[in-house]
C-alpha cells in the first residue's frame, strides 16, 4: 500500500484541529490515502463529545497560557506539549475492511511494532491504549466521513506529568505529591523506557518501519498540497472560535471526582477515585490508590483500564472486581469489593440531590443512604473550637461566635440532638460506649477524612450507625500533627463545614 507521508511540524491547537477536519473531508480528492506526523503547542484538549468545564482545569489552563480547544474525535481530554509526536492515517475504510472498531488494534499493534525499534517492549492493550509493562506510553482515537476514515494516536516522549494532572481533571482532586506519584506509575513515556529523548526523525522511521512490517504500508515524502493549504487556513478561525470550543455546555456540578476508602486489619488502605457524571450517569475515569502492598500490580491497572466511559452500573463495577479478583489470585476481592461499595455511597449521596463535591465529603457508616439515618447526637470535634477558647476541651460550647462549632451546635440542638465534643481518639471510643449505654442507635458527626481512614475499622466496629461530615480546613494531617491530635493536643484550629452540615440535617429530617 502506497501513502504519501507528511509532517506538519509543531502547530497551534485551532490549526491542527482545522487539519484533521480539511485532510480528512479532502481525501476523496486524492489517489493517495495520507500518514501524517504531526505536533502541538502546549495545550489542553477536551473529547468532540465533552464539556470544557468538566474536563479541564480551565483557571490552570488560562494562567500558565496553555491553549484550550476540542478534538474532532472523541474519547476523552488530553495534554500536548511540543515534545510529543502524533500520528495519524487517513484513508478509505475499505482498505482496511471497513471496520473503525478493530482500528484500535490494528495500528495500535502497528506503533507497537515501531518502538520496538527503538528497544521498547510496547504492546497493544485494549480498549485504546499502548503499553509498556502495563504503563500508558499511547492513546488512540478517530472518526469517519463517508467512506473514509481518520485514526490517531500521540506518543508521549518526555515526562510532562506535573502539568497534565495540573491542567486536566483526572480523578486526583488535591494534586499532593503522592497523588502525582501514584499517576506517574501509571504513565511512562520513551525517554524514560531508553534513558535518552530520541530525535524527530528517528521517531518517525521507528513508526515507519511498525506500519510498514505490521501492514503493508510504504510512504512517500511530501508535503501539504496548496489547497489543503488554503482551506485550513480558512479553518482556523472558526476552531479557535468559542462557539466551536465551548459548543457542549454541562454543568459543571453534575461532574466531580467521588472517592470511597475501605480499610482493613491485614491489607491497609485502599482507595478509589472515580470521574462520574452524575447527570449522564456515566463513570469517565478510575485511578485507585492507597498503601497496600500487592505482588500483582497488573490486577489494578486492569481494573482502572476496564472501569472508564462506561455506564455508572454498580453490579457491572462489582463484576469486573470480582473478575480480577479470580485471575490474580493475591488480590483481596473482599476488601476491594468494599472499597467500591464505598463509592456507590458516594453516587447515593449524589441521587439524593448532593453534588459531587458535597458527596465526596460525606462519609457513611454502618448504612447506606437509602436506608436513612435517625441520630440521636452530634460529634463535634475540639480542633474546630477556637485554640484559646476555655471550652476548648469541655463538652459544652457558649455559642459566643468565636469559631464555627457554635452555629453547628445551634443547628444540632434545634434538629433536637444531643451535642458531645470528642477530644481524642480514646475519647471517641468512650463517647461510643456512652451512646449506646443510653440506648442510642446512631449519631452525626465532623471530622477530617484521614482521621476517619486510619480509624475506620474502629468506626464500624462499634455498632453503630453513624454520619460523619468532612472538616474544611487543613488538618493535623496536613500539618503533620497526627500524633498530637490523637493525644487531644493539638493546637491549631480548624472550621466546619456549616453549609454541608445544615444540609445534611435538613435531609434527616425530611427523611424520617
Amino acid at each position: 500500500m502506497k501513502f504519501r507521508e507528511i509532517d506538519t511540524g509543531v502547530k497551534s491547537a485551532s490549526w491542527n484541529m482545522a487539519s484533521d477536519d480539511v485532510l480528512l473531508k479532502l481525501q476523496h480528492r486524492r489517489d493517495m490515502p495520507t500518514l501524517r506526523f504531526l505536533s502541538f503547542e502546549r495545550c489542553a484538549l477536551v473529547g468532540f463529545f465533552q464539556s470544557v468545564e468538566q474536563e479541564l482545569r480551565v483557571d490552570y489552563c488560562r494562567e500558565n497560557g496553555i491553549d484550550i480547544n476540542r478534538r474532532v474525535t472523541g474519547g476523552g481530554s488530553l495534554y500536548f506539549d511540543p515534545s510529543q509526536v502524533g500520528w495519524e492515517v487517513i484513508a478509505p475504510l475499505s482498505m482496511f475492511d471497513g471496520n473503525p472498531q478493530k482500528f484500535y488494534e490494528v495500528f495500535g499493534s502497528a506503533v507497537a511494532l515501531g518502538l520496538q525499534n527503538l528497544g521498547i517492549d510496547a504492546q497493544f492493550k485494549p480498549r485504546n491504549d499502548i503499553e509498556v509493562g502495563d504503563k500508558k506510553i499511547s492513546g488512540m482515537g478517530g472518526i469517519t466521513h463517508g467512506e473514509y476514515f481518520l485514526f490517531q494516536g500521540t506518543l508521549l516522549v518526555e515526562d510532562r506529568i506535573e502539568e497534565m494532572l495540573y491542567s486536566l481533571r483526572v480523578p486526583v482532586e488535591k494534586l499532593k505529591p503522592k497523588e502525582i506519584d501514584s499517576v506517574r506509575e501509571r504513565v511512562t513515556c520513551i525517554e524514560y523506557e531508553i534513558g535518552r529523548v530520541p530525535s524527530r526523525n528517528e521517531l518517525k522511521n521507528a513508526m515507519r518501519d511498525g506500519f510498514y512490517k505490521s501492514l503493508g504500508i510504504e510512504t512517500i515524502e511530501s508535503e501539504p498540497l496548496e489547497e489543503e493549504i488554503a482551506e485550513i487556513e480558512n479553518s482556523v478561525p472558526k476552531f479557535k472560535s468559542w462557539d466551536w470550543i465551548d459548543r457542549i455546555k454541562l454543568p459543571k456540578e453534575s461532574q466531580g471526582i467521588i472517592s470511597g476508602s475501605y480499610r482493613s486489619e491485614y491489607f491497609g488502605t485502599i482507595k478509589a477515585n472515580m470521574t462520574i457524571n452524575a447527570k449522564q450517569k456515566m463513570l469517565r475515569q478510575t485511578i485507585i490508590t492507597g498503601d497496600f502492598f500487592l505482588e500483582s500490580i497488573g490486577a489494578i491497572y486492569d481494573l482502572e483500564r476496564v472501569l472508564k466511559n462506561i455506564r455508572l452500573d454498580e453490579e457491572k463495577i462489582l463484576s469486573y472486581v470480582r473478575k480480577y479478583g479470580k485471575k490474580y489470585k493475591d488480590l483481596p476481592t473482599d476488601d476491594f469489593l468494599n472499597t467500591f461499595l464505598e463509592v456507590f455511597k458516594k453516587w447515593a449521596w449524589i441521587k439524593e440531590g448532593f453534588s459531587p463535591a458535597e458527596a465526596n465529603s460525606l462519609f457513611a457508616v454502618n448504612f447506606t443512604p437509602s436506608e436513612g439515618i435517625k441520630p440521636e447526637y452530634f460529634l463535634f470535634p475540639y480542633c474546630a473550637k477556637g485554640a484559646k477558647c476555655d471550652y476548648r476541651y469541655e463538652e459544652d460550647c457558649p455559642m459566643c461566635g468565636g469559631c464555627t462549632v457554635g452555629d453547628g451546635f445551634r443547628m444540632a440542638e434545634d434538629a433536637g440532638l444531643e451535642c458531645l465534643t470528642v477530644t481524642s481518639f480514646e475519647d471517641l471510643e468512650d463517647k461510643f460506649i456512652y451512646i449506646k449505654r443510653r440506648g442510642g442507635k446512631a449519631y452525626i458527626g465532623s471530622c477530617c477524612e484521614p482521621f476517619y481512614i486510619k480509624h475506620q475499622e474502629s468506626f464500624r466496629d462499634c455498632g453503630l450507625k453513624g454520619l460523619l461530615v468532612n472538616v474544611k480546613d487543613s488538618t493535623c494531617y496536613d500539618l503533620g500533627k497526627a500524633h498530637e491530635a490523637y493525644l487531644g493536643t493539638f493546637e491549631n484550629q480548624t472550621n466546619l463545614e456549616l453549609g454541608l452540615i445544615e444540609k445534611v440535617l435538613e435531609y434527616i429530617n425530611r427523611t424520617r
